[in-house]
């Protein structure tokens, strides 16, 4: 093999294809394999941020409906006076201790419930989006009647 008192990598590779055949089919078979791993890897890493996006997407419209939905009824108990817990925590069938019960057409549910623990009522909305993400609100009131305060 010939010396060369080359310092360019670019050089030496020119050199080593020019006298090797073989060496430059190799070369080539590397480079093609080392693309090919580049755009499967991107395409993989892609892939994998847009599911990820989308599941945070679905996970935030489940929490922006049980907390808008929360703070209504919050409204309605505390500031407004027209929720009674009391009366819908008395009452002996779960189902009917619900405030709310709504069905959205995209297949999204939201369900408000009534439950009576020692002195307080626990409010608990639980939203559901495509049956898979949820979020559940809770929140915790004292009082009775119509005059209840939230902890």
């Amino acid at each position: 093999m010939k010396c060369y008192n080359k310092t360019s990598i670019i050089k030496r590779t020119k050199s080593i294809l020019r006298d090797n055949e073989g060496t430059s089919l190799l070369l080539v078979a590397v480079i093609a394999i080392l693309i090919i791993t580049g755009v499967v890897i991107l395409r993989v890493t892609t892939t994998s941020l847009w599911a990820s996006a989308d599941k945070q997407q679905y996970q935030d419209k489940a929490y922006v409906m049980a907390s808008s939905m929360g703070e209504s009824l919050d409204k309605l108990i505390v500031d407004d006076r027209q929720i009674d817990l009391s009366k819908i925590a008395a009452l002996s069938d779960p189902s009917d201790r619900v405030i709310v019960n709504d069905s959205l057409p995209d297949g999204s549910s939201i369900v408000a419930d009534v439950k009576k623990s020692g002195d307080s009522y626990i409010v608990t909305v639980k939203a559901t989006l495509n049956n898979n993400f949820e979020y559940v609100y809770t929140a915790v009131y004292t009082g009775s009647g119509t005059s209840y305060m939230r902890q």
